[in-house]
């Protein structure tokens, strides 16, 4: 029970609105995998209102695998939910991160070749994430490396930019 209770008021202070408020982004990505190539996709990012820098950036994903076989269609897309630090850096403009999260991956094969072929599967994994993102006005580019542990099982790197919503 004490240690039910200690977890709590741990949780509650890390949780603590600070006198920072929080921030919505929105915006677009390009990717590239070890396994399925080029991607592209939306992301859309909320800095937690608490005494740590915490950040949640959510993701969709497509990505266009090049399969080398006629009459063969494969499909390759994610959803990604991560949780990150913002490390506290002297400069203004940068501002690098490190977390992890969750991936849902989702992969089908369809083929017209062999009798109309169709499989597909999906997998939870996790991610562990490095990248950072720069202050340049009006829009913050940022690039990042994701490694997915099950789930995609891919060296993901993402470069795009965000734009804050809302004020």
């Amino acid at each position: 029970m004490s240690k039910l209770l200690t977890g709590a008021c741990v949780a509650l202070l890390i949780l603590t609105p600070a006198s920072a408020q929080a921030q919505l982004g929105l915006g677009g990505q390009l990717n590239w995998g070890d396994d399925v190539d080029l991607g592209i996709g939306v992301r859309g990012t909320y800095t937690l209102p608490t005494t740590l820098p915490l950040e949640i950036i959510g993701s969709f994903d497509y990505f266009f695998p090049s399969v080398g076989v006629s009459d063969v269609d494969l499909s390759y897309w994610e959803i990604n939910a991560n949780i990150v630090y913002l490390f506290p850096v002297s400069s203004a403009v940068v501002a690098p991160y490190a977390g992890t999260g969750l991936n849902f991956a989702h992969a089908s094969v369809s083929s017209t070749e062999f009798q109309d072929l169709s499989i597909s599967d999906s997998e939870m994994g996790l991610n562990i994430l490095g990248g950072a993102k720069f202050n340049v006005g009006g829009f913050m580019p940022f690039g990042e490396l994701r490694v997915e542990l099950g789930g995609g099982e891919e060296f993901i790197f993402t470069g795009g930019a965000i734009v804050p919503v809302g004020g």
